[in-house]
């Protein structure tokens, strides 16, 4: 199995939208000296959650990649009617169907959910979580998701959390039908949900959020727009929110996306290696990160103008997870799919591969959350 943080590989292609993206500083080539992930057991942070997890029973030939890349096993959470998923898995060679797993009927959302995830070296891969509980495992082409797919990061709401309606602009509507998309506010966390179109002529201003589920920053993130391809959903402190790129008028996904209201407290990253903080040129927050009842939330952007080391920060130890963790975010002026790794040692790295200016130039760490214990 090809190493998962390998330099080498094929990144999916950026979108030629960089007019549009937050005025950064522009880096150089990415170090290309990054460490292979370990193959030897390392002991764990202290596992201070408030999940309880349950173990994902693979089908179709998908296993754990636990053993190689020490970054978890498939499992499931929930709680508060939040769904979360942890681990990583790959699919033996012969098998072909991206179907790894079905939820119990309390894990299941209300309608289908289509989320971007990190999959073999670094390239961009998708989830589609059924209302039946049906999880599959998608990518272009398909041999990056059956080579290594993370679940870290990935959460959604279930069928019994409340929803609210979202009152859609410009001419987007739903693509699910009545009850999408929508929006929720649990706990001082806002939650997304749904599909959206733009099937005639309109701006890319989809809807102005409701004060109470309003960031406290500019969030700019990639997210999963038609057949599979990525796109940029932008997030203004205003509640406007712009869905940006060539296919997000034929579909658009808001699911698996979360973060902390405005009100909430945010403890800064003390960064390192020159990665600097972006704040507040594209207003989109100082790094920083929050523990809200066992979950831990990144916000802010950041950039480093004289390329060295991926490692930008070090989490405290409350903060930091049990396994390795891969997760995509958007990176540099186009919204390119980028890696963040996170180890149980708290260290957080941030890059593309192959190696370009991009996780240099931008990275965004905002609606990123992982459970403590994952």
């Amino acid at each position: 199995m090809t190493a998962i943080r390998s330099r080498v590989g094929t990144a999916l292609t950026a979108l030629a939208v960089s007019a549009l993206a937050p005025a950064i500083v522009l880096g150089t080539t990415a170090a290309a000296s990054a460490a292979q992930p370990r193959l030897t057991a390392r002991p764990s942070s202290p596992a201070l959650t408030g999940v309880t997890w349950h173990r994902l029973t693979l089908r179709n030939g998908w296993l754990s990649s636990q053993t190689q890349y020490q970054s978890g096993n498939p499992r499931w959470a929930i709680r508060n009617g939040v769904v979360y998923l942890s681990g990583s898995m790959h699919q033996r060679p012969g098998y072909l169907r991206s179907e790894f797993a079905v939820l119990p009927r309390a894990a299941r959302p209300a309608v289908s959910q289509f989320i971007m995830v990190y999959t073999v070296n670094g390239t961009a891969g998708y989830l589609e979580v059924a209302p039946t509980g049906a999880m599959y495992a998608n990518s272009s082409p398909q041999s990056h998701a059956q080579g290594y797919t993370s679940l870290a990061g990935i959460s959604f709401t279930a069928r019994s959390m409340a929803r609210h309606r979202l009152t859609l602009r410009n001419g987007w509507k739903s693509a699910q039908g009545p009850g999408a998309p929508a929006y929720d506010v649990s706990a001082g966390v806002v939650y997304l949900s749904g599909l959206i179109e733009q099937p005639g002529v309109g701006t890319d201003h989809v809807t102005v959020l409701p004060k109470a589920a309003r960031p406290r920053s500019v969030m700019w993130l990639t997210v999963y727009t038609a057949a599979g391809t990525t796109g940029i959903l932008v997030i203004y402190r205003t509640g406007v929110v712009r869905a940006i790129g060539a296919h997000t008028r034929g579909l658009t996904s808001l699911a698996g996306i979360s973060y902390p209201v405005a009100s909430a407290t945010r403890h800064k990253l003390a960064l390192s290696n020159g990665w600097i903080s972006d704040d507040p040129i594209p207003g989109s927050g100082d790094p920083a990160y929050e523990i809200h009842d066992g979950i831990v939330y990144l916000s802010g952007s950041l950039h480093q103008p004289v390329t060295s080391s991926d490692v930008f920060a070090v989490l405290p130890p409350a903060a930091r997870p049990r396994h390795d963790l891969y997760l995509a975010t958007y990176t540099g002026a186009t919204g390119a799919p980028g890696t963040l790794f996170i180890e149980p040692n708290g260290e957080m790295s941030a890059y593309n591969v192959p190696a370009p200016a991009d996780a240099p130039s931008y990275t965004s760490l905002a609606a990123i959350s992982y459970p403590l214990g994952s």
